[in-house]
């Protein structure tokens, strides 16, 4: 089964896991949600580490995620925050077939998360749905990594053992937590098989997870099936204009 991120153990750690990566997220998406007219949505806000943020900064903001346990961890942020609006404007949906009432003036999807969509068809649809809640003139942006073919044909064989990955605080227990994996890249279906292990004391917890990689030409295909027909894309969020294999594709399109 592809858990994926529905796990409390993932809930537990994930701002710690994304200490570094997330606030360049953050100072991106917040730039850009700046300039759009109407409300906004996070797609997988996750457990709300930038929505939470952006809800503070006093951004109309809403948000869904399909995972209970880190929408859970997220009500836990927003009434320790006393940001109890922020249970009211976060849903549990999917990211193939949401639906809202409204209209935004932007939509984003950050951490890579619809890399999670495991076949053309839900990422068409996924898109689909995207253009449909935008209003005209609004702006859909997401990030995720650039594939390096040679990092995936290195890992393309079955991991035997696992890899350390980083160590982390239960924020719950105080205690230790080791994170480690297991990885297997399908080079032919374009997918990442990962087998996080948390370990901690005497105890571990296996949590499968599956990604499909796009190349930067695959997704403007995707992209123009969707409707869109006009988009920028960076190579980091400095808004670099150089695009490099293993780097991360920050993606800015429009409704026109």
């Amino acid at each position: 089964m592809n858990v994926n991120y529905h796990s409390k153990q993932w809930a537990l750690i994930y701002d710690q896991f994304n200490q570094g990566r997330y606030q360049k997220e953050l100072a991106f998406y917040r730039a850009e949600l700046k300039q759009c007219a109407g409300p906004v949505l996070e797609v997988a806000c996750g457990n709300g580490m930038i929505f939470l943020e952006l809800l503070q900064e006093g951004f109309d903001i809403y948000g869904f995620d399909i995972s209970q346990e880190m929408l859970d961890s997220l009500f836990g942020k927003a009434d320790a925050l006393g940001q109890q609006e922020g249970r009211a404007r976060v849903s549990r949906q999917n990211m193939v077939d949401f639906s809202y009432d409204l209209k935004f003036g932007g939509i984003y999807i950050p951490a890579r998360s619809f890399l999670h969509l495991l076949s053309q068809e839900e990422q068409i649809q996924c898109l689909r749905n995207i253009y449909h809640h935008l209003r005209e003139g609004g702006k859909f942006l997401l990030n995720f990594f650039n594939p390096s073919l040679h990092y995936l044909f290195a890992n393309a064989g079955p991991a035997e053992q696992f890899e350390f990955i980083k160590g982390f605080t239960n924020p719950e227990t105080g205690e230790s937590v080791r994170l480690l994996c297991k990885q297997e890249n399908d080079v032919v279906r374009q997918e990442q098989r990962i087998l996080w292990r948390f370990s901690e004391g005497d105890r571990t917890h296996d949590v499968p997870m599956k990604l499909r990689w796009i190349y930067k030409e695959e997704f403007q295909l995707l992209l123009q099936l969707a409707g869109f027909k006009k988009w920028k894309v960076y190579g980091d969020f400095d808004r670099s204009e150089e695009v490099t294999a293993g780097s991360e594709l920050i993606w800015v399109a429009e409704r026109t």
